[in-house]
């Protein structure tokens, strides 16, 4: 690991890793740090490392990222399938070997623990005060390094360090390609999702359990028709729908500014402004669930509508029976609404099961309840 004096991405040097007594030193010294961040554990103790992932590791940890960086993550699986990045031949044990075969004895007979909420990272060595990750694809060997360390301001906290082993030039475009939004957007909110599971650890309803089952539908021949005549688009070019079971007791206003927000957030203004152009008001308003209006309800739903140059939407929430559900209408009135959304619509139905999980979630949290 080269750079010692270097400032890394997440604004720390590199010693902040390199100068601790970490095993990692041991097996990656060909690999490149390109970040290391340090995540704030107040009241953090020097034994509390296997706490610290088992938070990590507990539902609604660090893998309810914000929209964005499931939006960007979505996006590169998406490629990745498209240009053959994630095929079986380009990973571990195909294309490169697995550092788990350097390992020096005493390592591997350790623990070699779970993938820390970082699938589809797989785990190399657990120990009480560091563990290693590691995932590869047709561009690049990365490593994933959590140790345990002193803070500056006295107890303990996380640092996370991201090494990785470039394939050739076309890795080395990869990660210049990536990096702004790998240290702009993806660690800092890693960074407060981790802290946050920190924080929550041990608050009722995040041990234990199991995400909640979401059905889904797309295609106007497989939604149903009192689903569909809550939309105002006489012609539907694109519709899905996505239900889920709660026992959260919620109007589907509510629903909706839960899964929403009352006005845009950056990753809604990214997606719906600037990837779709959607006129979106400004401001929080009792007529507009994140910048979208609301056109009309009933009792036991919700229709939202914006419109761009090319497209216009619906967003239909409702609740009845116990289950919630989310209905996206889209009707092109351009040609170029048939170019962008369609690939973009695989992206979305990645996302849209989370929007119902997190809202369920929230609104089923006595201390969040709407």
């Amino acid at each position: 690991m080269n750079g010692d004096s270097e400032m890394t991405g997440g604004g720390l040097p590199n010693t902040a890793h390199t100068s601790r007594p970490w095993r990692i030193h041991e097996i990656a010294g060909d690999f490149r740090l390109e970040d290391v961040w340090a995540l704030r554990t107040p009241g953090a103790g020097p034994n509390d490392f296997p706490m610290m992932l088992a938070a990590m590791q507990a539902p609604g940890g660090p893998t309810r990222d914000p929209l964005l960086v499931r939006f960007l993550f979505a996006v590169r699986w998406k490629l990745g399938a498209l240009f053959g990045w994630d095929k079986p031949k380009a990973g571990i044990g195909a294309r490169v070997q697995s550092l788990r075969d350097r390992l020096p004895s005493d390592l591997r007979a350790a623990p070699r623990g779970g993938d820390a909420g970082f699938t589809p990272f797989a785990s190399v060595y657990e120990l009480d005060n560091e563990c290693a990750l590691e995932l590869a694809s047709k561009s690049v060997h990365t490593v994933m390094h959590l140790g345990w360390a002193p803070a500056a301001s006295g107890g303990h906290e996380l640092r996370m360090a991201v090494l990785v082993k470039p394939n050739g030039l076309s890795g080395l475009l990869y990660m210049a390609t990536i990096a702004p939004f790998r240290r702009l957007i993806v660690f800092p909110a890693l960074t407060r999702q981790l802290e946050r599971a920190w924080q929550d650890r041990g608050r009722p309803g995040r041990e234990g359990g199991s995400a909640a089952t979401v059905e889904s539908a797309v295609g106007t021949h497989n939604i149903p028709e009192s689903v569909r005549a809550l939309s105002s688009l006489s012609d539907i070019d694109y519709v899905d729908h996505f239900t889920v079971s709660t026992d959260a007791d919620a109007t589907p206003e509510q629903w909706a500014r839960a899964m929403f927000g009352d006005v845009p957030s950056v990753a809604e203004r990214f997606i719906w402004r600037g990837l779709l152009g959607l006129r979106l008001s400004r401001g929080r308003s009792p007529d507009t669930v994140a910048g979208w209006r609301i056109a009309e309800r009933g009792a036991d739903w919700i229709r939202l509508e914006a419109a761009s140059w090319f497209l216009t939407g619906n967003l239909v929430v409702r609740a009845t029976d116990g289950r919630v559900s989310l209905g996206t209408f889209l009707r092109y009135d351009r040609r170029l609404g048939h170019s962008v959304w369609p690939p973009l619509s695989a992206v979305h139905r990645r996302l849209a099961p989370g929007l119902l999980r997190d809202a369920a979630a929230k609104t089923g949290d006595h201390e969040l309840r709407l």
